[in-house]
């Protein structure tokens, strides 16, 4: 196998929608096998994973939305404004999107744990969400990137 052999395995294996959608669902899959077994083992196996689901997190929406900009792939219509919004303006916007997601979740979740009295409920809660995030990533256009 040469370099140009080893670069196109590389490139297959790197492509963003892989990379966005297998990293919520393996952050998914390590907090369900945490759940399931709890003990401390696993807390410190498993927990890793959460370090690749916060990089594709705070990652890859920011990279497709400069990808977007990069390509002028945005749908113009006729009744469309004819002020462009910048780059700044969209990653700011993601950005809160996240944090206000983390900011309802941490408004329920404690009352969701006090229910179900234990805090498993909220590593289960991590793994169901991450794993519908995962499905959903599935629908995000990646223009070939």
């Amino acid at each position: 196998m040469d370099l140009e052999e080893n670069f196109d395995v590389f490139y297959i294996v790197s492509r963003a929608k892989l990379v966005y959608v297998g990293g919520t669902a393996f952050f998914g899959f390590g907090m369900i096998l945490m759940a399931i077994l709890q003990n401390k083992v696993a807390v410190i196996i498993f927990s890793w994973t959460a370090g690749v689901m916060y990089s594709t997190l705070f990652t890859m929406p920011y990279l497709l939305v400069a990808h977007y900009h990069s390509t002028n792939k945005f749908e113009n219509s006729e009744n469309a404004s004819k002020h462009v919004r910048g780059l700044g303006t969209d990653i700011a916007l993601v950005g809160s999107m996240v944090f206000l997601a983390q900011f309802i979740l941490s408004l329920i979740i404690g009352s969701v744990v006090s229910l179900a009295g234990t805090t498993t409920v909220y590593v289960l809660a991590s793994a169901i969400l991450s794993i519908c995030g995962s499905i959903s990533a599935t629908q995000v256009l990646y223009l070939d990137l």
